[in-house]
């Protein structure tokens, strides 16, 4: 027989735990905050105890398991579990460059809660599609939402996608239920093609573009002096502020080329007005401006490493470190506060998950064994700036993921890896014991109708 933690993720304090018996999964729960973390199931009732909402919430995940790997029954037993070694345990899912449904966000994220993700962070809008709503700019749903594809026979499609406010506000209630905060993503001030193809005027060419339908970097992005532009990103902030109740909302900075800058007059006259020496403190400039306009709404903002390349940005800013931890050190050096996510570092669930020839993936490798592997504590660092890491996060970037199956083969079991990681920290992990979970693992997946990859962890 099993015991109950060769069962469950992340791995539970209690060991040697038995069961004799199986009851209905019908009974009713209790939920108590304490000074213990611990999940009772008696013939009569269910008792989960925690010492916050998160140890409450995963209390709640454990049960669900044992219903799936049970049939809809329960076992008869009582175990301890741990506090999360992180504040942020996160997963993040792009539905810019590929739409991704409601009912399928729905789906993952019953799967993410089960194992103690605590934030999603929604990226929403891109160089390949924008979104969501913006009361008064209704061409985001008319032009910037689609986009034209060829298909194998060279035959031209219309890829498209959009969430009205019910869906946001819907997600969001969503979440909340399942102990999840939202964050929204808006990318600023590069990846913006699908944002300038309706409104031209928000760029530093004023030229008419289309939606991008390639995958990369490009030249047209946000215009620092346009007057509009601002009046546009107060609205965009203030609508998803109005919607979602989490803390935060990303403002991008990534992979934003300067070309366009350096020989505008606006920018200039910015950089002149302001005693900025280039457009690297021209970005950090714009980012501390979007900064503001978040703080104005009660939220905080968060952007990816290259928000720290300028050599000062608004302090309250979180930093998200994707190219590889340099970003991390740079930020906590300054006083950031910091969130994990290396793109070679066990976070980026669209590569390539082994070296098999015909794995799915994209760019390089992410193995298994590296989203447990990583550092998230960063040992390297004094402890008052690793006192600064919030967290980590998995990321799964849309460009070569087409549908709802794909995204959840290359998600799992990578996410469930992770989380582990996540909530136990970097001194009780233990890889062979959570190697030992694998197919307990897969048909909790295959349970809840998710494709699970059945390939190598290390």
């Amino acid at each position: 027989m099993k015991t109950i933690e060769s069962l469950l993720t992340p791995r539970i304090e209690s060991e040697n735990v038995k069961y004799d018996t199986l009851i209905g999964y019908s009974l009713p729960s209790e939920k108590v905050i304490s000074d213990e973390n611990s999940v009772e199931i008696t013939e009569e009732k269910i008792v989960i105890k925690g010492r916050g909402k998160d140890e409450l919430a995963l209390g709640e995940g454990y049960i669900k398991q044992l219903s799936l790997i049970f049939n809809g029954s329960l076992p008869v037993c009582s175990f301890s579990f741990y506090s999360p070694a992180y504040k942020y345990r996160g997963f993040h899912i792009d539905c810019s460059r590929h739409f991704v449904s409601r009912e399928e966000l729905l789906r993952i994220i019953d799967a993410m809660s089960l194992v103690g993700f605590n934030y999603f962070h929604w990226h929403l809008t891109d160089d390949q599609g924008w979104r969501f709503p913006v009361p008064g700019y209704e061409k985001l749903e008319e032009i910037s939402s689609k986009r034209h594809i060829y298909d194998n026979n060279d035959q031209k499609h219309v890829h498209q996608g959009f969430y009205q406010r019910e869906d946001l506000e819907y997600v969001n209630k969503y979440c909340k239920e399942k102990g999840i905060t939202v964050i929204p993503e808006i990318e600023t001030p590069g990846h913006a093609e699908a944002l300038l193809a309706s409104y031209p005027e928000f760029g530093c060419t004023g030229n008419k573009i289309e939606v991008q339908n390639n995958w990369g970097v490009f030249e047209n992005v946000m215009n620092p002096a346009s007057e509009t532009l601002w009046v546009f990103l107060d609205a965009a902030v203030k609508e998803l502020a109005s919607i979602f109740d989490g803390p935060f909302i990303h403002i991008g900075g990534d992979e934003c080329p300067h070309t366009q800058w350096e020989d505008h007059e606006g920018c200039k006259a910015i950089m002149a007005e302001n005693g900025l020496s280039d457009t690297s403190e021209l970005q950090g400039w714009f980012t501390s401006c979007v900064s503001e306009i978040v703080k104005k709404y009660g939220k905080r903002a968060i952007g990816w490493d290259e928000v720290v390349d300028a050599p000062e940005i608004d302090k309250d800013v979180v930093v998200m470190s994707w190219r590889g931890l340099n970003g991390a050190r740079t930020a906590t050096s300054r006083g950031h506060n910091v969130i994990l996510c290396p793109e070679n570092g066990g976070c980026y669930f669209d590569r390539y998950p082994s070296v098999d020839p015909w794995e799915l993936g994209n760019l390089s490798l992410s193995i298994p064994k590296d989203s447990y592997d990583l550092d998230i504590s960063m040992k390297e660092l004094e402890e008052d700036r690793r006192n600064l890491i919030l967290g980590a996060q998995c990321c799964i970037w849309g460009e070569k993921i087409h549908s709802g199956r794909e995204m959840e083969f290359m998600l799992f079991p990578r996410a469930y890896i992770l989380a582990e990681n996540l909530w136990l920290g970097e001194e009780r992990k233990d890889w062979d014991k959570i190697k030992d979970r694998k197919d307990i693992l897969a048909l909790l997946s295959y349970k809840m109708d998710l494709l699970c990859n059945p390939g190598k962890w290390e």
